[in-house]
């Protein structure tokens, strides 16, 4: 016979005397009148239940944790490939100016990383799984040996999986972006190999890593978010499971307790060994939080023994801001009813190290409060926390100086304007360093990147603790003054541009003086958003370099106006020496045919070429030269530069089936330029059907009767007419009955994200469906990547034009193959 109540007796105690203030005395009646066999042929099967209830426990916990280390060794995973490729894009950008080849060799290097998990998908996608190169292929990638198996059955198994079969996505598409900076890298290669790519070639060269860099980082974050999404819906749904099946433990405790009380010592072993054995760690208390037993599990994640945390207090081992939102109930205990969700808390180990867990609590017989005993399910999360934080810490810094990125800057900028719209003044500074290129240029990018670690270190000191200085890219920097009006901004920068110019970087025996530009900016007003405001402090920055370097501008509204139309002025004035000087270039590129002939097709190109020999594409002068009128005589020298090249090689124009031309709005509009292509028209040295012009959508729109004659005019000749940019004007299909064109030329917005956007798909389909009823032709403009072309012949486009089809090159080139190829045979 055991004496006193649960606080002397343990489980026994607790179990013996528990049940009849729980359940009542007529249900322990009518249990003495059973026989004594009957408790004997019940136990085995309500053992038996409980044994199960305690193992799915300890599988649900199992999962819980393999889940978690599953997701880890992915996440670390992503950041090995975004790492190598982040690399990989560095030492190619190098390598595009240096034609160092160790640089080409360590881009590639890094990017034998993603290509190794590229290997391994494949391995596992192939039929049969071709396991043991999948092992070797994650390993490439840099994942950890003990993780390989993990990863390769999660990836097996999991594939075609919600979240998972996403993330799977976007690492095929991370894939595409790997293969094509492989590419790029046999592509400059050869460039280099052959004397080197000139200036325009970089550029272009350097537009590509960029643009598949942004890409891969995008896929990337789209990976880890995916995946992220899908382990925390898991886990929730582990968790509930794990809560439940304690509970219905606990419910079978208590009725095997009130149905075989004269076993209850054999009914306490069982519960205990679930108990103790559990993967999880599992607390018992008291109201009050007093600690009455604990598992082996929940002993080695705080550090103590079972025995010394029978001695202790929740108070004891919970972290004390924690502690403190932990509520009260009226009788003075621990407020559990809140606790009973899973929640994430700190607890402290033996040592006084903060531990993060997870944890639940399931409270019985919470009615009589002096007898009411919590359980609680806790699981260390302390790893899976800190690479979360590792990870919410590289994702907001710049991992160059510690600061904050572009990204984060942006955010606490929203923050900023969001007080400053409920009276709160506030400021934003653009600081921009003077000398930078010359360091960078003469010392190197090493060079370049220390001096930017030290101003970080420099400036920090000189800014009070509520305002944030980051970087937002290069040698640009952004301070964000928290509750200051602009006299304080301005006192504050101007503190911050004299400590610089006391500064003096030191590299390698040499001395250079370090001064900045500082654009400021009152964050506040009514209109303002976040990229205003990035514009407004960019433009006054801008000015104070204009105003001689080494001082600050503050932004005025009127700033902007006069910036503007300086800068298109300035373009104006260039473009009106290039016309007079020749330095107007075409270009092409190639138009390619999903099926059928392949054909010759292309679309003339206008490149401006400056003072200094720099090229220039269209986006950077043509709306300036459309604003101010200079459109009209850039048309005209392209559409005579191409009709003269064109003639000047009849060998390349009887392979041409068709040279795009564009043609703007002015020009459209204007009668003596009708005269003049229908002038050099009528000379017969090119035929009139090679020819087509491209009239943009908005600009045919706009000018629907201009644009009518233009039309009637040269498809009388033989000429045809392409519709540019369709789809982007709001009555796009209404205006094809009031335009004969020939060909429909589909808006790029359609196209580049055509793979992930089922509404972009179902409008090509339309644009394609309608066109071929009206016996028209589709190009699909903006094709980015080959993977689309197949999504594209499907949807019934004709052809296709893009960089990934052909990179733009000068017109001469095309033109000289035909005869480069056709001269031999001839002689």
């Amino acid at each position: 016979m055991m004496q006193g109540g649960p606080e002397q007796n343990g489980f026994a105690g607790f179990a013996a005397w528990h049940p009849r203030r729980w359940l009542g005395r007529s249900r322990l009646s009518d249990t003495s009148l059973a026989s004594e066999d009957e408790p004997s042929r019940i136990l085995p099967y309500e053992f038996g239940a409980l044994i199960l209830l305690a193992a799915l426990a300890m599988l649900v916990a199992t999962l819980a944790l393999e889940v978690q280390n599953t997701a880890t060794a992915y996440t670390v995973g992503e950041m090995h490939w975004s790492r190598s490729q982040d690399d990989a894009v560095r030492a190619l950008t190098r390598y595009v100016r240096s034609a160092d080849a160790r640089d080409l060799q360590d881009a590639r290097a890094a990017l034998a990383i993603p290509m190794g998990d590229r290997a391994a998908r494949l391995a596992l996608e192939s039929s049969p799984a071709d396991v043991a190169t999948a092992r070797a292929g994650f390993e490439q990638g840099g994942n950890a040996r003990q993780d390989l198996e993990r990863i390769v059955r999660a990836y097996r198994f999991l594939r075609d999986a919600p979240y998972f079969r996403d993330a799977v996505g976007y690492w095929r598409e991370g894939d595409a972006g790997v293969l094509e900076l492989l590419a790029l890298a046999d592509l400059i290669e050869s460039s280099h190999r052959q004397g080197g790519p000139d200036p325009g070639q970089i550029a272009e060269y350097d537009r590509q890593i960029r643009l598949v860099a942004t890409r891969t980082r995008e896929v990337a974050r789209a990976f880890s978010a995916s995946l992220g999404d899908g382990v925390r819906v898991l886990n929730r749904m582990l968790a509930i499971a794990s809560i439940l099946v304690f509970m219905f433990i606990v419910i079978g405790v208590v009725a095997l307790l009130s149905r075989t009380l004269h076993r209850i010592r054999s009914g306490e072993s069982v519960f205990r060994g679930a108990f103790h054995r559990a993967a999880v760690g599992m607390l018992k208390m008291d109201r009050h939080g007093r600690i009455l037993d604990a598992n082996a599990r929940i002993a080695a994640i705080l550090g103590y023994s079972v025995t010394e945390l029978r001695q202790l207090r929740l108070q004891d081992v919970l972290e004390v801001d924690d502690l403190a939102r932990l509520g009260r109930d009226s009788s003075g205990g621990i407020d559990w009813i809140p606790q009973t969700h899973a929640v994430e808390q700190r607890f402290l180990r033996s040592d006084g190290t903060p531990c993060w867990v997870r944890w639940s609590v399931s409270v019985v017989n919470p009615a009589l409060a002096r007898q009411a005993r919590v359980f609680a399910i806790v699981e260390d999360i302390s790893m899976a926390r800190e690479l979360r934080d590792e990870m919410a810490y590289q994702a907001t810094h710049d991992a160059l100086t510690g600061l904050i990125n572009r990204r984060e800057i942006e955010t606490r900028l929203r923050g900023m304007l969001e007080s400053s719209r409920q009276g709160k003044r506030n400021a934003f500074c653009f600081l921009d360093l003077d000398q930078f290129k010359l360091i960078n240029d003469s010392c190197g990018h090493a060079a370049g990147d220390q001096l930017l670690r030290q101003l970080a270190d420099v400036l920090l000191p000189q800014l009070r603790s509520t305002d944030s200085l980051g970087r937002l890219g290069g040698d640009e920097f952004a301070i964000l003054l928290e509750d200051t009006d602009i006299d304080a901004s301005e006192r504050i920068a101007e503190r911050t541009r004299q400590m610089l110019a006391g500064f003096v970087f030191l590299w390698e025996e040499r001395k250079f003086n370090v001064t900045c530009s500082i654009g400021i900016v009152v964050v506040g007003g009514d209109e303002q958003d976040v990229m205003s405001i990035l514009r407004a402090a960019d433009r006054a920055c801008y000015l104070a370099k204009e105003d001689g370097r080494n001082c600050i501008r503050i932004y005025k509204a009127s700033d902007e106006a006069i910036a503007r139309r300086r800068d298109e002025m300035a373009w104006i004035d260039s473009i009106r020496k290039a016309l007079a000087e020749q330095r107007i270039v075409l270009y092409a590129q190639r138009i390619e045919a999903l099926s059928g002939s392949p054909g010759l097709r292309y679309e003339v190109l206008v490149r401006l070429i400056d003072c200094e020999g720099e090229i220039h594409t269209p986006e950077v002068f043509m709306r300036a030269a459309e604003r101010y009128g200079e459109a009209l005589a850039i048309d005209r020298q392209v559409v005579s530069l191409a009709y003269r090249e064109l003639a000047e090689n009849p060998l390349h124009v009887h392979e041409l089936d068709l040279c795009h031309i564009n043609v703007s709005a002015q020009s459209i509009a204007n009668a003596e330029f009708r005269a003049h292509v229908a002038g050099l028209l009528d000379l017969g040295q090119v035929p009139p059907e090679k020819f087509c012009f491209e009239l943009t959508e908005t600009a045919a729109i706009g000018n629907l009767v201009q644009a009518r004659h233009f039309i009637d005019e040269m498809r009388g000749r033989g000429c045809k007419i392409a519709l540019d940019d369709f789809g982007s004007g709001l009555s796009s299909f209404a205006y094809l009955r009031n335009l004969p064109v020939d060909v429909l030329k589909i808006d790029g917005i359609f196209v580049r994200h055509l793979e992930s956007n089922e509404i972009d798909a179902v409008l090509v389909r339309s644009i394609c469906e309608i066109a071929h009823f009206l016996g028209k032709t589709t190009i699909a403009e903006c094709v980015e990547n080959r993977l689309s072309q197949s999504r594209l012949r499907e949807l019934g486009v004709d052809l296709v034009q893009g960089f990934a089809i052909h990179q733009p090159a000068p017109l001469v080139e095309l033109t000289r193959q035909a005869q480069a190829t056709r001269l031999p045979i001839t002689a």
